[in-house]
Order: structure tokens, then sequence, then C-alpha cells
């Protein structure tokens, strides 16, 4: 199964809510990290998902966004556990006193998820043991720690971001962690940070370029998946992204018109085709577009 990891900001769920529609629930799994006080946007997700079947993660002790300052935890876990049925908690984890955190919601290690946001050391692997699945890096975890763990679902943070949207090329290398993880043994399942990185920030920079992201399996590099970048023209000005977004789109469009078996049809890739013909939604929701494409190509490779 897939367990894509995505953050709880407002187009992220969205996303979430509108993948329900078009995916199997057998499929994929997602791994939420809220970044927002406010529980609304996430309960309303919790219960989109509940209904199509789908159970996520939802990590308890998130240390991003509005929750870089400690002590909001606790109030937001008891104001989510209205909806305790809908996900499976998962407990974020750098070092073995982090384990700690479990007691203080009055959960049991048998019924949450760890995951592991750095390595793996021998102190940590019997609470490891315990735990209903570990969510670890497949970088970060060493072969030894591996071995000796059931219930793994190994993640990458896999996209090779740039600092500025100039500086993607026409693709990027991704991923062979969909073709590689059934090989190691107590793995149950992959996931990765789809086209954003690990690294959390709440807003990009001025849109010097606007650069739409479209995932696909290349089958010439032994399956392995990529990234197309579509870019836009570069006026070293941060003026305009409409217009450059449209620039980026019609690249994109007339690439997918030229190469029809380069992508899988996706909703996402849908309606990126369809909005040739209307306004500029907004640059959070092309990375919305970007993210349903990825989501949803990772689990028709995983679903043939």
């Amino acid at each position: 199964m897939y367990y894509p990891i995505l953050r709880g900001k407002q187009f992220e769920l969205i996303a979430l809510r509108e993948l329900s529609e078009v995916l199997d629930n057998k499929l994929f799994c997602p791994v939420i990290e809220p970044v927002r006080i406010n529980t609304n946007p996430l309960k309303k997700t919790l219960e989109v998902l509940s209904k199509k079947g789908i159970k996520p993660f939802l990590i308890i002790n998130p240390d991003v966004g509005n929750f870089i300052k400690k002590g909001e935890n606790i109030a937001f876990f008891n104001d989510i556990s209205e909806c305790s049925e809908m996900y499976t908690p998962c407990v974020k984890v750098n070092s073995l006193s982090d384990f700690d955190n479990i007691k203080s919601y009055s959960l049991e290690l048998e019924d949450v998820a760890v995951f592991v946001s750095g390595s793996v050391d021998k102190n940590m692997l019997s609470c490891l043991h315990k735990a209903k699945c570990v969510l670890a890096n497949r970088e970060k975890i060493h072969p030894g720690a591996l071995a000796q763990l059931n219930r793994v679902i190994l993640y990458s943070d896999s996209f090779d971001k740039k600092n500025r949207n100039a500086d993607y090329a026409e693709t990027s290398f991704f991923s062979t962690l969909h073709t590689e993880w059934k090989n190691y043994n107590g793995a149950i399942g992959f996931g990765d940070y789809t086209v954003l990185s690990q690294e959390y920030t709440e807003a990009g920079g001025p849109a010097y370029v606007v650069t739409i992201h479209l995932s696909y399996i290349d089958e010439d590099s032994f399956y392995s998946m990529r990234v197309r970048h579509f870019s836009s023209y570069d006026d070293e000005s941060p003026a305009n992204p409409g217009g450059k977004f449209k620039n980026a789109l019609l690249n994109l469009c007339e690439f997918v018109e030229k190469n029809p078996n380069e992508f899988y049809l996706t909703s996402g890739l849908k309606e990126f085709i369809a909005l040739k013909d209307s306004s500029f939604p907004g640059l959070g929701h092309v990375k919305k577009l970007s993210m349903k494409h990825h989501i949803e190509t990772t689990c028709c490779y995983i679903g043939e």
C-alpha cells in the first residue's frame, strides 16, 4: 500500500477529499501532519475519508506550522479526539525520550503508528517492536535496524526541490521505492512527500518563474519514477503570475498532446488541461493538482 505524506494545509486536505472520490481505498492510506490549530478543515477531511473507507494516519504531536511552539499538541489532540474512530494515531519521534509523549496522550504503544523522522538507534528498537507499525526513512535507517523491524512503512523525501523554479531542468529523478519496497522483509508499504519536500515552509517566494511538476513512470529506466517540470518564461520580475502560469500550462498541454503515453491520464492531469480555457486559479491550486496527479500516478502503477 502507498502512504503519501501530506501536511494539513488547505489545498492538501482538499486534494485528499477529492482523491477519495477516484482512488481505491485499498491502494493508499494518507499520513497527515497537521499544521493548523483550527481543526475544522481537518475534521471535515477525516469525515469525507471515513465515508470512503479510508482511515488515515494522523500525527498527533506535530512540530511544524502552528505547532512550532510547544504546548499546543495536547489541546489539539483533545479537540480532534472526537474523530478518533476515523484515524490511526501516529506519534513522531526523534529519540528514545520522545516515546514518553505517548503516555501524555493516554495511549498504548501497541495502538499507535510511530513516525521516525530521523535515524533509528539500538535503544529505540524495543519500543518500535511494540508499535502498531513504524514509518522509517529509507535513507536514514541502517539496514541492520531495518532487518530487526516488522510492520515497516518505508518512506523517502524524494522530490529534488530547487531554491528557484528557474533552476529546474526538464526532468528529474524521483524514486524507485515503489518498485523495491516489497524486497524488504517486514515492509508493509511505502510512502513519500509527493512533489513537496519534507522541509516545511509556510509559503513560497515571489513567482519569478512558475513551474508545474508532473510525475511519470519511466519504463526505459526500469519503471523508476521521474518528474517532468514545465516552466514559464523568466522576465526577472515577480509580476503577472497568472500569465506565467498560462505559459507553463501551454507548455504542458503541448507536450501531453505530442506525447500522449508519457503520463497516466489522471483526474489531476485532466484538471490541468481543462484550465487552458480558464482563468488563473492561484498557485495553491496548481500545487494541489500536482500532488493529486502524483498520488494517482503512484496508485495507477501499484494497482496494475
